[in-house]
């Protein structure tokens, strides 16, 4: 493909290659939308005393890895620029470099330098978080030396295995395929441990742009945030002081609810489905709607077997609430996204220890794929009893107002 701007790209990616500022480099935007492999990342690696590329070709199911010589490294992107993907992102020790291949193919070079790449071939997924950030220790997570505190050695790990997650997610989502500033928000952030890892981990790791909220009701906790968050030089990072349910979100990609209580979980997945956002992750708690239907039902209409379980008030509120994360997984599935549950904690740390992670398909739900859903949540709400449920109720109420032709244009579809 003999076009400039593809020219000059290459020619400043052999360049950092050749003179050692080479820090990443990603392909994204498949020519065809079709495509199994959705992106390309790049880095380089010393392995055996040996400079090499790692290249991680990431399909919509899996990772594959492999490490070549440099001049293998470049031909593989000039083979794949144009052909298979449309839009390059370039990041050296002194400049940004983006490419974008179409009609009118363009090249754009910024001024930005980045932190040079780490060296080591198998980087432990624990130095996503890194000890010896200055948010940790002004956080009181870790001490002046950068050493986790005794008291806090659960809440560090609570951190490890939130970013290996979102990570997790963010590959497996629509925004894996662009490097486009991303937008989170983070409802009931608390002191912002979670908060201030994710923006971390998207600055320093991914080297990618964000905009990063926290909202919290508690003042103190809102205003101690924003200091630390300034003291850090964390631009992109604010806290907002509101109640959930009164913040005004914005359209966004990435919906983040960690132990928002009761119905709050609800409310939460609603706006960040009406913000239009690609990824929702919720670890619900205190599951109290649903408890005293199932109770109700545990009385009335005993469920066969299960009328010696249900009839004991600590397996009734287990199966409360393994019921309603169930209807909530069933309910993302239905507004088109792909739902895992997944363990956030062990149990030995917390019981608050179930994250639900959504994140929003390509592709529309057939007619047929939403009326086996519809069935399946019927099915589950009349086995327990349930007759009502907050996000449920949300959904449906749109739904209603969707088909009123005035309130058609006032509300952003799902």
């Amino acid at each position: 493909m003999n076009d400039s701007a593809l020219s000059r790209f290459l020619t400043r990616f052999q360049a950092s290659l050749d003179d050692g500022s080479f820090v990443k480099l990603t392909l994204g935007r498949p020519a065809a939308p079709a495509s199994p492999l959705r992106k390309l990342r790049i880095r380089p690696v010393t392995l055996h005393g040996e400079a090499l590329c790692n290249v991680v070709s990431r399909f919509a199911t899996r990772d594959e890895t492999k490490n070549h010589p440099f001049p293998d490294a470049l031909r593989l992107v000039r083979e794949q620029l144009g052909p298979e993907f449309l839009s390059a992102h370039l990041f050296t020790t002194r400049e940004t470099v983006q490419l974008e291949l179409g009609d009118r193919p363009r090249l754009r070079i910024l001024q930005q330098a980045n932190a040079p790449a780490p060296q080591a071939h198998d980087r432990d997924r624990s130095r996503w978080v890194d000890a010896a950030a200055p948010y940790l220790r002004a956080l009181e997570v870790t001490d002046a030396r950068g050493k986790v505190r005794e008291r806090m050695g659960d809440k560090f790990r609570q951190i490890e295995r939130y970013i290996d997650l979102l990570a997790s997610a963010c590959r497996e989502s629509t925004l894996a395929g662009s490097d486009k500033p991303l937008t989170l928000c983070d409802m009931g952030s608390g002191k912002g441990y979670l908060t201030f890892a994710a923006y971390d981990y998207f600055q320093r790791v991914e080297h990618r742009a964000a905009s990063v909220t926290g909202v919290e009701a508690r003042e103190d906790l809102a205003s101690l945030c924003n200091r630390v968050a300034g003291e850090c030089d964390f631009e992109g990072l604010r806290f907002v002081c509101s109640p959930i349910a009164e913040y005004p979100l914005p359209p966004l990609d990435i919906l983040v609810a960690l132990h928002a209580c009761n119905t709050a979980t609800d409310d939460a997945l609603f706006a960040g489905m009406r913000a239009g956002a690609q990824i929702l992750l919720a670890a619900p708690c205190c599951h109290k709607e649903a408890r005293p239907q199932v109770d109700q039902q545990s009385h009335t209409s005993p469920a066969g077997p299960l009328a010696d379980v249900l009839r004991h008030g600590l397996f009734a509120e287990r199966h409360a609430e393994m019921a309603t994360d169930a209807l909530r997984a069933l309910l993302l599935e239905r507004e088109g996204y792909r739902v895992r549950v997944t363990e956030f904690v062990a149990a030995e740390h917390t019981a608050k220890n179930v994250m639900l992670i959504a994140t929003r398909r390509e592709s529309p739900l057939s007619a047929e794929g939403r009326a086996d859903l519809d069935r399946r949540i019927a099915q589950l709400k009349a086995f327990y009893g349930i007759e009502h449920q907050r996000l449920e109720q949300l959904l449906l109420d749109r739904r209603e107002l969707e088909r009123a032709p005035a309130a058609a244009d006032t509300l952003p579809p799902i």
